[in-house]
C-alpha cells in the first residue's frame, strides 16, 4: 500500500503536480507574401511563437495587446510572446512597415478554462 501511494506521488509530482495540461503553442510564420496563418485562436496563458521566414525584417506590434511587441526579426529569427488573460482579441502588425496588410494579423484568447483551451 506504501509502495502504491509513494509511486502515484512521484507520478503527480512528475506532471507539474497538477491534472491540468498548459495552454497549447500557437505559431504564426512570416513569409514573403504575409503573415501564415493569419488568424489563430489560443487559450489564456498560450505562447505563441512568431518565426520569420522571410529575408526582409519584420517587427510583431500591437496597439490591443502589449505583449505582442517584438524586437526587429531578421530573417531566420523568432519571437515568442505569452498571451494574457481572455476573452479578447489582439490585433497585430508590422512595426516596421504598418501600412503592409499582408503582415496584420489577429489572435483570438478564450477566457481561462475555455473548452478546448
Amino acid at each position: 500500500m506504501r509502495l502504491v501511494i509513494a509511486l502515484a506521488a512521484a507520478v503527480l509530482a512528475a506532471c507539474g503536480g497538477s491534472s491540468k495540461s498548459s495552454p497549447a503553442a500557437v505559431q504564426v510564420t512570416l513569409e514573403a507574401a504575409g503573415v501564415v496563418p493569419a488568424s489563430v485562436n489560443a487559450g489564456s496563458g498560450s505562447q505563441v511563437h512568431f518565426i520569420n521566414n522571410d529575408t526582409a525584417a519584420h517587427q510583431i506590434a500591437s496597439t490591443s495587446c502589449a505583449e505582442l511587441a517584438s524586437p526587429s526579426l531578421a530573417g531566420g529569427k523568432d519571437f515568442t510572446a505569452t498571451l494574457g488573460t481572455g476573452p479578447k482579441t489582439c490585433t497585430f502588425n508590422d512595426g516596421l512597415n504598418p501600412s503592409s496588410t499582408a503582415f496584420g494579423g489577429t489572435i483570438n484568447v478564450a477566457a481561462p478554462n475555455a473548452p478546448g483551451y
